[in-house]
């Protein structure tokens, strides 16, 4: 596994606070604090981010407000907690795999090196190396990709954020403040992809297709996805606009790869 400590954290959402970037110019986030027991005062929090630190600092996300696929079924078995998923070597002959064209080079923001250090451009490096889970579980799922998970994004379907958010009408937080409001109101269980640093989670993104000195991996997308009472579910995924696809085995871009920018023509 090339992302450190990837998984999934099945969680109640409480409330989310979005960072400006007049408060963070080089990497605001959104985080979105949790619980993963009633009975603990210990805060948890996903930090979403809102823009890469590369050259081409726009985002690509997907929003379904009424998403179907497969795994809800396997992620609503699931205890509150965060659960380390399959290595992602054991999927790479999964035969769900799916293929789209990619291109672009990305130096990508909260990426860890290839021997499991940070690169420095996230502020969660010093929880990384170590932290404990008191509610971590062993889980026989597997992660998500993109690419491969069949029928999870349609990648043609993503929307460009305008860079710097100079488009006031294309700001992320329009897209993600109805969802986040809604599962935070009617208590919707969140099942949040990503690296965990102990008391929260990020790398909540697309972490394929970067440049080779940052770490890619197949199966070990983050995303954010919210399973409601009335049985519907909402998901959200993220990527950086300078990330390429395809990706191979160990989810480095291939030769022939655009980028999702490119691919979507923003």
């Amino acid at each position: 596994m090339t992302i450190a400590h990837y998984g999934v954290w099945a969680c109640t959402p409480t409330n989310y606070t979005a960072q400006t970037e007049q408060q963070d110019p080089k990497s605001p986030h959104i985080y979105l604090h949790f619980t993963d027991d009633p009975s603990s005062s210990k805060k948890l929090e996903a930090a979403i981010n809102v823009k890469s630190t590369s050259k081409d600092t726009r985002l690509v996300f997907w929003l379904n407000r009424n998403f179907s696929h497969p795994i809800t079924e396997q992620l609503s078995k699931l205890n509150l907690g965060f659960h380390l998923a399959q290595e992602s070597g054991s999927a790479q002959n999964d035969s769900t795999h799916d293929s789209h064209d990619g291109h672009d080079s990305h130096d990508r923001h909260d990426r860890h090196d290839r021997y499991g250090r940070y690169d420095g451009h996230d502020r969660y490096d010093h929880h990384n190396r170590h932290h404990r889970h008191n509610r971590r579980q062993t889980s026989t799922l597997q992660g998500l990709d993109f690419i491969r998970t069949k029928n999870l994004v349609d990648i043609k379907a993503g929307k460009v954020l305008a860079p710097d958010n100079t488009d006031p009408n294309n700001d992320i937080l329009d897209d993600l403040d109805p969802i986040l409001t809604d599962a935070i109101n009617k208590k919707a269980t969140a099942y949040i992809f990503g690296s965990s640093y102990g008391t929260g989670i990020h790398d909540i993104h697309m972490n394929q297709g970067s440049l080779p000195s940052y770490s890619n991996g197949i199966y070990e997308d983050g995303a954010l996805l919210f399973e409601f009472e009335d049985g519907h579910w909402e998901a959200v995924f993220l990527a950086f606009a300078s990330q390429r696809i395809p990706t191979n085995d160990q989810g480095e871009y291939e030769p022939n790869s655009e980028s999702l920018a490119d691919i979507l023509g923003q």
